[in-house]
């Protein structure tokens, strides 16, 4: 159930590329599947600084579990988001101190797949049998009313150019990705792939490649395969808007659901019964395959040209992650968790970034005092001209369970007490909202 991950990052304030001169891999994030059922979902944190590997880091840090299945990660507003699958859930993760701070909750019968942000306060999230996305408001982690149908079992997604792209994968029974416009949250076009679209990747010519898994075939009352209905996959170009120009790079009798494409040197790299390489100048998929394996991820640090692979060995035990040079040449190897799956790559200047802009607002939310607290804590907030503001309290799971202010408030700083005697011990979240913007920050109640 893994996928690729597209790494977004959006701040309040602008990032540079995560390519940008000088920079360079801090940590990789594991999110490790765990088993069916069997709720063992976890965070491996790899240190490339000094190649230090800490297991479990999550439940360590909260005492509890990610839940169910981990499927993907994203970097949003400088935090890791945790999709996990089988959970119907996308837990919120302090970088640093690996803390829970948010949650969007997604019901009970979801089954979200991955999140990918459009803008600073809104993303949306694949839903895999429910067959349409959600859109999230990243502010206060809650969920639209309003949802999109796309094709069958929806899985990853891509967002260039100002629009975002849905690979309707159906386990290789759709050959589809929808365009959607985010200002309409409208479908505006599909575009067709050969068999089981997955993991895109946007060129600098405004092409799109995506690799396809491939359709194993039709199954008969005896559930075995029918001769003549399985369908190859392979490397496909897609050109928005200019369909005839879509080409078939490669056809490959199946692929996993990874691309990785390192444009600066004209790399692309599959997973098709090992790790093969197409030459995007060349126009050729090798022959030999370039590492030999069974792999079951895999990612990609371009600023070394290292490749991060991953073995889920026997399945119920430890899995391992290997690094190999663009030449095939292994180098290291560290250990995950059980069922290795998606990796987050985190660079310098996505935690330090050197070319950001400070907005100025007319307002300021301070952390509450005392905290932990038990029960009662201050909230205190500054105004420097006068305007509407309100001042709001959520659970973990997003949902709204106090408004403490909501009225017009002359320029000054103000205070409000805060009773949470009937509420249970736990993480919480405060929320000023004003005309300009809004600022959330955390609570710990503690009985």
């Amino acid at each position: 159930m893994k996928q690729f991950v597209t790494i977004l990052t959006l701040v309040v304030t602008l990032s540079t590329s995560a390519l940008a001169q000088n920079n360079s891999l801090e940590s990789v994030f594991i999110l490790n599947e765990g088993n069916f059922n069997a709720g063992n979902a976890t965070l491996t944190h790899f240190e490339t600084s000094n190649s230090t590997t800490s297991q479990a880091v999550f439940l360590t840090a909260n005492s509890t579990g990610l839940g169910d299945v981990g499927q993907s990660l994203a970097w949003i507003n400088k935090k890791i988001f945790a999709v996990i699958n089988n959970s119907g859930k996308v837990v919120v993760i302090d970088p640093d101190s690996y803390a829970q701070v948010g949650q969007i909750s997604l019901g009970a019968f979801s089954s979200p797949r991955e999140i990918v942000p459009v803008s600073e306060t809104k993303a949306y999230v694949t839903d895999l049998y429910g067959n349409k996305l959600y859109i999230v408001d990243l502010d206060d982690y809650s969920i639209s009313s309003t949802e999109i149908a796309v094709g069958l079992n929806p899985d990853q997604m891509l967002y260039t150019d100002n629009y975002l792209f849905v690979a309707n994968n159906g386990f290789g029974a759709d050959s589809s990705i929808m365009a959607i416009d985010p200002s309409l949250d409208q479908v505006i076009d599909t575009i067709y792939t050969p068999s089981g679209p997955a993991a895109m990747h946007a060129l600098e010519d405004g092409s799109i490649l995506v690799v396809c898994t491939g359709y194993a075939g039709d199954y008969d009352d005896n559930w075995q395969i029918i001769d003549g209905t399985a369908r190859s996959g392979g490397l496909y170009q897609v050109f928005p808007g200019n369909p005839d120009k879509d080409t078939l790079l490669a056809e490959l009798p199946s692929a996993g659901n990874d691309l990785i494409v390192d444009e600066s040197k004209g790399k692309v790299y599959v997973n098709a019964g090992g790790i093969r390489e197409y030459d995007l100048n060349t126009a050729t998929m090798a022959e030999d395959t370039l590492i030999k394996g069974n792999f079951y991820t895999m990612a990609y640090d371009e600023v070394s040209g290292t490749l991060y692979l991953g073995d889920a060995k026997d399945y119920s035990s430890a899995g391992e992650i290997t690094t190999y040079d663009g030449s095939g040449n292994r180098l290291s190897a560290f250990s995950s968790g059980i069922i290795p799956g998606d990796m987050l790559m985190v660079y310098s200047d996505m935690i330090h970034t050197s070319a950001e802009y400070t907005v100025e607002y007319s307002f300021e939310l301070y952390q509450n005092y005392p905290n932990p607290f038990n029960p009662s804590t201050t909230i205190t907030y500054s105004v420097t001209k006068p305007q509407q503001i309100r001042l709001e309290i959520f659970d973990i799971t997003g949902r709204s369970i106090a408004v403490l202010a909501n009225d017009f408030k002359q320029v000054g700083t103000h205070q409000v007490r805060f009773d949470a005697s009937s509420f249970a011990s736990g993480l919480y979240f405060y929320k000023l909202s004003t005309e300009e913007g809004s600022v959330i920050r955390k609570m710990q109640l503690i009985k």
